[in-house]
């Protein structure tokens, strides 16, 4: 398991010695998610978050973190990037008043990001916010938190469609490459085309297809050809591709990168 994966477990999980860490995973259409109900902040912050979505019109809808980040340096600030999916609609501004009003009688707002898009008949909102927690009441529930796939960095979100197939290459293999061609057809299958500098042999790239059947329903086929002696080219075929698995990882750049559901 990579480091960052590590770490983000470690501090999802970090609780008192005498708590037993027992904690589902989850899988949609969206991608893998840990279900987290130890972490007090995130826990109370994304309670507050529920009830001012369902205040500003969204009676149905499902909430996802895809990133949560508590500040080393400045005590009780944390970042959440997040997705809402609902099939109803709503205004970004009354949104983003109806979220600020909520969190502002127990935290301190900083910076505010949200705006919405439609894909595949579903309505999605994205959000980046900072808070300070001044008033940390117990509250109980769980919350969708990304367990993100190989080889994407958290921080890094949204990525658009290159960038991600770059930095998934380059993080399971640990080599340096640029995405030469990248084509998603009708949606459905990817093909990408990678020419990646080495410094020593290539022993295996089975990290890099463990790592793509995250966004695949058959195993994504690779092959390597070297061009020169510090050269390789890789391409790269999903033909069963998990188009919304994307969604959470490239946000509004899965209408520009002209993916389908």
């Amino acid at each position: 398991m990579l480091l960052e994966a590590q770490k983000l477990i470690f501090d999802i999980f970090r609780k008192d010695k005498s708590e037993e860490v027992k904690q589902p995973f989850y899988a949609d259409e969206y991608g893998e998610w840990l279900v987290v109900s130890h972490n007090k902040p995130l826990v109370y912050i994304s309670n507050i978050l529920q009830k001012s979505i369902k205040k500003a019109g969204l009676k149905n809808h499902d909430l996802y973190v895809i990133q949560y980040t508590e500040d080393e340096k400045i005590r009780n600030l944390v970042s959440l990037k997040g997705m809402i999916c609902s099939n109803g609609n709503v205004k970004e501004l009354d949104l983003a008043n109806a979220i600020k009003n909520s969190l502002s009688d127990n935290l301190t707002v900083g910076e505010m990001k949200i705006f919405k898009l439609k894909i595949c008949g579903i309505l999605f909102i994205f959000f980046y916010i900072d808070v300070i927690v001044r008033n940390l009441k117990e509250t109980r529930g769980s919350v969708k938190l990304l367990f993100p796939p190989m080889g994407v960095n958290l921080y890094e979100i949204p990525y658009t469609l290159q960038s991600l197939i770059k930095n998934v290459i380059e993080k399971t293999l640990g080599i340096s490459c640029s995405v030469s061609e990248i084509d998603t057809g009708d949606g459905t299958r990817l093909k990408a085309i990678a020419e990646c500098r080495i410094q020593q042999t290539l022993e295996s790239i089975e990290s890099l297809r463990k790592a793509l059947e995250y966004f695949s329903l058959s195993e994504p086929k690779i092959s390597l050809n070297r061009t020169s002696v510090k050269q390789i080219e890789l391409q790269i075929f999903i033909n069963q591709l998990k188009t919304k698995t994307l969604i959470p990882l490239i946000w509004d750049r899965f209408i520009i990168d002209s993916l389908r559901c």
